[in-house]
């Protein structure tokens, strides 16, 4: 019986390894923003005697339309070549096209001149923007959607410019916004999901910007999430039932080592992954890292909180200390290593903190439908929260698979705290007698 199981374990996690090499192996190379960017050395494309990368400049007019300023610096010899033959520069310009861009299929109007030891190219393209909420306008054109695309940055900087008088009224991921600019460098990269709203700036700007992004994404983040999320949820929800049946370890622990347990195992998780960290980035502190660190500093937290105050809380004050934990395991990962909050550990830390106040129900006789309920929830919204999702061009049924572990933590760092909330309801009730 224990060979079959393991057969069966060792299976799925081939066949999760086998989709992940695919998903990779299957992605298209990356697209570049700059279209004529590039050393213009090796495989790197660019205008031939290009000395840097160069940059990008997007500009955007009242219409929605865009102009595309792109500015390469070459050497004196091929300055002077390009300047003494129109036909040399163009030519030149014609072969630096990347083959995989942004705007490949929409570049219209191009002009190709030089300035100094600069080439310029500039080339528009129609309808990056289009009307939101109110005054509100959003630039989609950087969204990708499901498309299993990636960007690529190999100019040293991309600004996008919204039109004159204007703001951008959102906080684009990875951006540094200065009034109607939003920058992306090649050290940071650009999102695959960019959007960039703007309008006339203040509270009011700000809120009708993140409204038109909020309708801009928000069904399909509903349709994922209930669609990746469903299979996981489900198995949340037989493991939180489960919890409230299943005995074993419910003898053989009291409250007091229960709280000792899950605190040892949350202080070195914690200490663990930090240290994961900092070796694999040679110093630093690896967001992810820190974000795994911080659910076992809630763990720990917990534990203990509960094993001190539960004989004094019901079940409504216990679901009150799960929330608590997961709050602050999300403000250690924020206080460490920045936003933005990981949506799959804060999501799945809650759904395994909710086992502490499943199992006490349980214990005092109830079904706590309730917070089941809300624990099989969390997939679906830790997938909504990332959502465009694919796996290798599949949809989100088959990104939900890949969840299957985060579904396994919760069964076994939950059923600790489902124990713990079952003796602490247990040792209470006799207290009173």
């Amino acid at each position: 019986m224990r060979i079959t199981r393991l057969a069966v374990v060792v299976a799925l996690c081939t066949l999760l390894g086998v989709i992940g090499v695919a998903t990779v192996a299957g992605a298209p190379p990356p697209s570049q923003l700059c279209g004529v960017c590039g050393s213009g050395l090796g495989d790197d494309a660019g205008i031939d005697g290009a000395t840097e990368p160069g940059t990008l400049d997007v500009y955007v007019d009242e219409a929605g339309d865009s102009r595309w300023h792109a500015r390469v610096p070459v050497t004196a010899s091929a300055a002077e070549r390009y300047r003494t033959n129109a036909t040399a520069l163009e030519a030149a310009v014609d072969d630096a096209w990347v083959r995989y861009h942004v705007a490949d299929g929409d570049v219209r109007t191009v002009e190709s001149t030089l300035e100094g030891n600069t080439v310029v190219v500039n080339y528009t393209v129609d309808d990056v923007a289009r009307r939101g909420v109110g005054d509100s306008w959003i630039v989609d054109y950087f969204a990708l959607g499901t498309s299993n695309a990636r960007y690529g940055l190999e100019a040293d900087r991309v600004t996008l410019h919204t039109p004159e008088g204007t703001t951008v009224t959102n906080d684009p991921a990875r951006a540094t916004v200065d009034g109607s600019a939003a920058t992306w460098t090649r050290a940071d990269g650009v999102d695959r999901q960019t959007y960039v709203t703007y309008g006339d700036g203040g509270v009011l700007g700000t809120a009708t910007g993140y409204a038109t992004i909020g309708l801009e994404t928000g069904p399909t983040a509903l349709d994922h999430g209930a669609r990746g999320g469903f299979v996981p949820g489900i198995l949340i929800a037989l493991t939180g039932v489960a919890f409230g049946h299943i005995d074993r370890g419910r003898a053989a622990f009291d409250a007091a080592r229960l709280e000792r347990l899950i605190a040892a195992v949350g202080a070195v998780g914690a200490g663990g992954f930090l240290v994961v960290g900092v070796v694999a980035t040679g110093g630093g502190l690896a967001p992810g890292a820190v974000a795994l660190a911080a659910l076992g500093v809630g763990y720990a937290l917990l534990g203990s909180t509960a094993r001190r105050l539960g004989d004094r809380l019901e079940t409504r004050g216990l679901v009150g200390l799960a929330a608590l934990a997961t709050v602050t395991a999300a403000g250690v990962s924020v206080l460490l290593a920045g936003f933005p909050v990981y949506a799959f550990p804060v999501c799945f830390g809650l759904a395994t903190a909710l086992c502490l106040p499943i199992g006490h129900a349980f214990e005092r006789g109830r079904t706590p439908i309730a917070l089941v309920v809300v624990a099989a929830l969390t997939p679906i919204a830790a997938i909504a929260a990332v959502a465009p999702v694919s796996v290798f061009g599949y949809g989100p049924g088959l990104y939900g698979l890949l969840l299957l572990p985060w579904v396994a933590s919760v069964a076994v760092f939950g059923y600790p705290l489902a124990l713990l909330g079952r003796r602490i309801a247990l040792e209470a009730d006799r207290s009173r007698r």
